[in-house]
């Protein structure tokens, strides 16, 4: 009886720990260490706008590598204020997402950074970056800006700097989706063991696409897939989806 009681209560902190971090999307406090300042005096040598020339990327980023182990690149998305490094995740203390709760300088922080997943390589067919949906505006809240579908065709372009080189991507759809929803089933996935699984993925995103291009897409690609929390499902994710372009 004792055993049970014990039992249900830890099973009660565990479930209040969960829900403190995914709330942490809806309610990230505006005095987190992530305010723009901060990132223009980080950040000072680094282009927002994927600017950095062939000569002084490798030097930069490698600094900031050596300096941050985590550390894998920086994300800029054109017309938006999302500028930040992206992290590989570690789990914390309590086995939740580490960098859900602590910015790139691994200090406690409720903003979160952006951050793939640890077991993520560049190279991957689909490469997932996270972050939160804060209402201070802050991590990922601009990706809600894509469901209007002018601005969806004005700012299409996404530079992700990394020690490999500058990459861009070009926005091809948005989703408003459900993690158990059944209507997206790629969640997690990193490769496409064919053209036949790509093909299904991109049908998907179409299919459930709030805002799409009308470009066609053929398989063969590598996708970037920049998700956070949205709030017309339960437990909803807003995926913007974007091919690479080089």
């Amino acid at each position: 009886m004792h055993k049970a009681i014990i039992l249900a209560a830890c099973e009660g902190i565990l479930f209040g720990i969960s829900m403190f971090f995914f709330m942490l999307d809806k309610n990230g406090g505006p005095d987190g260490l992530y305010s723009k300042e901060l990132y223009k005096r980080e950040y000072k040598n680094v282009s927002i706008a994927g600017g950095l020339d062939d000569t002084s990327v490798n030097e930069e980023l490698i600094n900031l590598a050596n300096e941050y182990v985590d550390y894998v690149g920086y994300i800029s998305v054109e017309g938006t204020s999302i500028h930040y490094p992206v992290m590989r995740d570690r789990t914390d203390a309590t086995g939740y997402y580490y960098y859900l709760s602590h910015n790139y300088m691994g200090e406690s922080d409720s903003s979160g950074c952006p951050f793939i997943r640890r077991s993520s390589d560049l190279s991957d067919d689909v490469l997932e970056v996270f972050a939160h949906n804060n209402r201070n505006g802050t991590m990922f809240a601009d990706l809600m800006r894509f469901e209007d579908e002018d601005f969806f065709n004005d700012n299409g372009l996404i530079h992700f700097d990394t020690v490999d080189g500058c990459r861009t991507y070009k926005v091809i759809s948005v989703l408003d989706v459900a993690v158990d929803g059944g209507e997206y089933t790629f969640f997690g996935w990193s490769n496409f063991p064919d053209e036949q699984t790509e093909t299904e993925f991109l049908s998907q995103i179409t299919e459930y696409g709030v805002v799409k291009t009308h470009e066609p897409v053929s398989p063969g690609n590598q996708y970037l897939l920049l998700v956070t929390c949205e709030y017309t499902h339960v437990d909803g994710r807003r995926i913007v989806v974007a091919i690479r372009t080089s």
